[in-house]
């Protein structure tokens, strides 16, 4: 069994002070278990003060997380300019947590690698892995992140986010490791012991796409360089979504990608172009693939917070969220909504935490009962643990 402590400081420059909240609120001596470690979600004003720094380095376990541009917890408080310390804490499971080597030009091996050595920490397989993983905007990070864990740990369920530092673009994403900080680096917490996560996956729908789809005709991992033999710009611009070159919308648009092999189609996020006149998204792009455009609008983004808040009272563990943001974009003026409707769901029922980020690793059902890995964008995703 695990429990969470949930604490928040909105306390960016005085370190002593913000320690205080944090310790005051978590009240250690009383709730603490055997095995501890802590998730750190927080503004980036947190890193670059050292707050961060010195809350992780106060806390008697280890910390792995990211900075976000907006965050909330059972804790009660939602705002940007936040720290939120999830402690996850038990008597009969077991944490290790690991750090990668740099990520700027490879995913695979560096993931490969954090796990094993992370593993080798524990006595058994781990029954669930959180991955806290580093933005790239070259760079298919989350997706080849996931492919590679699937696979060297045999289907071990890995539920995480990528970092979200983001203003009116992404700044300075970065992951947090027992206080220290990294742009190009994976933090892993992985837990060993009698845990049944859930898992629950709010994705754009279907429904919203155009029915009429193109054939990506060339790309590179992540980029997506021509479109029914046409570059990528040119393509949008038929659409109406680029103007002058430039598109219209970045990170708010869905496109779906079907590889037609039999696995349901995923929806990208456009996170920039390139001078050439490609589009980055974020995950990988198949030459071959069908594309399509989608949409999102404030209703759709609270039917699945709602949604959320209905099954989650239904498990009764501690809950992880993390939401992409482009949803947060759409939402527009009311940008804290999906968080608040959230609090307000859950009602303080169970300990949750939870962020905003630019990649949502969740796992998907898969036959015999099982849990297949995957990379979302543009989703709502949640464990219960």
């Amino acid at each position: 069994m695990i429990e969470m402590l949930v604490a928040q400081t909105l306390e960016p420059d005085e370190p002593d002070a913000a320690v205080r909240d944090i310790l005051a609120q978590l009240d250690l001596d009383r709730g603490l278990r055997r095995n501890s470690a802590c998730i750190v979600h927080c503004n980036n004003a947190f890193m670059e003060s050292g707050v961060a720094r010195a809350i992780c380095e106060r806390l008697p376990f280890p910390t792995a997380g990211i900075n976000t541009f907006l965050s909330s917890s059972s804790g009660g408080i939602t705002d940007s300019m936040l720290l939120t310390a999830s402690v996850l804490t038990s008597d009969d499971c077991r944490f290790a947590t690991g750090l990668s080597e740099p990520m700027s030009f490879d995913a695979a091996g560096p993931a490969s690698r954090l796990y094993v050595e992370t593993e080798n920490l524990l006595d058994r397989r781990p029954s669930l892995g959180l991955v806290f993983a580093p933005f790239h905007g070259s760079l298919a990070i989350g997706e080849t992140m996931v492919e590679a864990l699937d696979e060297v740990s045999d289907g071990v369920p890995f539920f995480g986010t990528v970092a979200a530092d983001y203003t009116t673009s992404l700044r300075s994403p970065k992951v947090i490791h027992n206080g220290e900080t990294y742009g190009d680096r994976a933090s892993m917490i992985l837990i060993e012991g009698p845990v049944e996560p859930r898992f629950s996956v709010y994705p754009v729908s279907l429904a919203r796409s155009i029915r009429q789809k193109a054939i990506i005709t060339d790309a590179r991992d992540n980029v997506i360089i021509q479109v029914n033999g046409m570059p990528a710009l040119d393509f949008l611009e038929s659409l109406g979504l680029c103007r002058d070159g430039q598109i219209q919308g970045v990170n708010s648009i869905p496109l779906s990608i079907d590889k037609e092999d039999g696995s349901d189609p995923v929806f990208r996020a456009i996170v920039s172009q390139t001078p050439e006149g490609g589009i980055v998204i974020g995950g990988k792009a198949p030459a071959g693939a069908l594309l399509g455009i989608g949409a999102m609008d404030q209703e759709h983004i609270l039917c699945g917070a709602r949604r959320l808040s209905a099954q989650a009272g239904l498990s009764g563990g501690p809950l992880l969220i993390y939401s992409c943001l482009s949803r947060n974009i759409v939402l527009g003026f009311n940008y804290t909504i999906e968080a608040d409707q959230l609090r307000a769901g859950l009602r303080r029922r169970l300990p949750y935490s939870f962020a905003y980020s630019t990649g949502e690793i969740c796992p998907l059902p898969a036959r015999g009962g099982r849990w297949r890995n995957a990379f979302h964008n543009m989703s709502l995703v949640a464990a219960s643990v």
